[in-house]
């Protein structure tokens, strides 16, 4: 029965898809559990649906649009962050309330609109195309080798920016740099589990890992082989039972989350 399915056109490219966003949000997540960035994903993944609704009403590409929004989004939040007198937590807040409020009104005026906008809500891997896949690998091979290069700069800025800016650093640059490629990144996986679920993706991966290990290495290798191991089995077992791929991924992400939380607090262990 699996090599059956392994046959199928439409599982390969899920399965190819699914295993490279795997890949790129595991590492992704490294930074945002290390930085606590756990809302600006939440609020950048919500606020690409402005521009996704945008797309839809103009005809042209969402995840394009919905791309360049997010990108915006996610650099001005990065901005107000740093050097706004607006808490981070409220300027998220106002900006993810009006990009969500725009794409409302925008979709008032978008005929036939409904079924394009469930699959970006909920997301679909199974329909990724061949096009997709191939633009998903240049952005995540373009994105990991700006992260490899400036690896050990970005972890001295997760721990503690000031210092590195005062070693020499361009903590503003790394900064930016990992704010856009998180939030092009939402719109990727998208296609995956959909804009309400995608930062779940950005998130559980580190957040699990660090529930067993302590050190960085130990939390990104494992952070990367659990997301390609929840992946898998996620368009596995919602294709066996035909449930939405991506709710599917997250629930069996959040329920693991849950149970080890629940062992440690249980049997007292401590990261290792």
């Amino acid at each position: 029965m699996m090599l059956e399915i392994l046959q199928i056109p439409f599982m390969q490219k899920a399965l190819i898809g699914g295993i490279i966003l795997a890949v790129l949000l595991s590492v992704l997540s490294l930074f945002i559990n290390l930085k606590n960035w756990s809302f600006i994903t939440v609020g950048i993944s919500h606020a690409a649906f402005g521009g996704l609704a945008i797309g839809l009403f103009l005809g042209i590409s969402p995840p394009l649009t919905g791309m360049v929004f997010a990108a915006l989004i996610g650099l001005f939040i990065g901005y107000i962050s740093r050097k706004g007198d607006i808490h981070e937590d409220i300027s998220i807040g106002i900006l993810f309330s009006l990009s969500m409020a725009l794409g409302v009104i925008v979709l008032t005026f978008t005929p036939n609109y409904s079924s394009d906008m469930f699959t970006f809500l909920f997301g679909n891997i199974l329909t990724i195309t061949g096009e997709e896949i191939y633009m998903l690998l240049l952005f995540s091979f373009l994105s990991l080798a700006f992260i490899a290069f400036f690896f050990q700069k970005i972890m001295f800025c997760c721990y503690n920016e000031d210092v590195a800016y005062v070693s020499g650093i361009n903590t503003g640059f790394l900064y930016y740099g990992i704010i856009l490629i998180i939030s092009i990144a939402t719109i990727l996986a998208v296609k995956l589990v959909g804009v309400i679920l995608s930062s779940a993706m950005m998130i559980l991966p580190a957040a699990l890992s660090r529930q067993v290990f302590w050190h960085y290495k130990k939390i990104l290798i494992s952070s990367v082989i659990i997301s390609i191991f929840m992946v898998l089995t996620g368009i596995f077992i919602s294709f066996y039972y035909n449930l939405p791929a991506g709710a599917t991924i997250v629930f069996i992400y959040s329920m693991t989350f849950a149970f080890v939380i629940l062992i440690k607090k249980i049997t007292g262990l401590k990261s290792v």
